[in-house]
């Protein structure tokens, strides 16, 4: 099996600003749904491991400044 092939599926339902967001990002990236939504999960548990194991999010700006994310999860 390839790495692109499916291994599960999973039918959800999205609330409207989940709907709009992967609107916007399907707008901006040109990928597919299940490419976006694949690639946000992987997102998630990458950063809700690193919350979980006391570590910060943090973004820096083209200045060089950076900014604490605070996320609630």
């Amino acid at each position: 099996m390839s790495e692109d092939s499916p291994v599960g599926r999973v039918n959800v339902a999205l609330v409207a600003e989940a709907v709009d967001a992967l609107a916007r990002l399907q707008d901006r990236t040109g990928l597919k749904k299940v490419d976006l939504v694949n690639r946000a999960l992987q997102v998630y548990e990458f950063i809700d491991a690193e919350l979980k194991a006391g570590k910060q999010v943090l973004l820096r700006d083209e200045d060089g400044h950076d900014q604490l994310v605070k996320i609630f999860l």
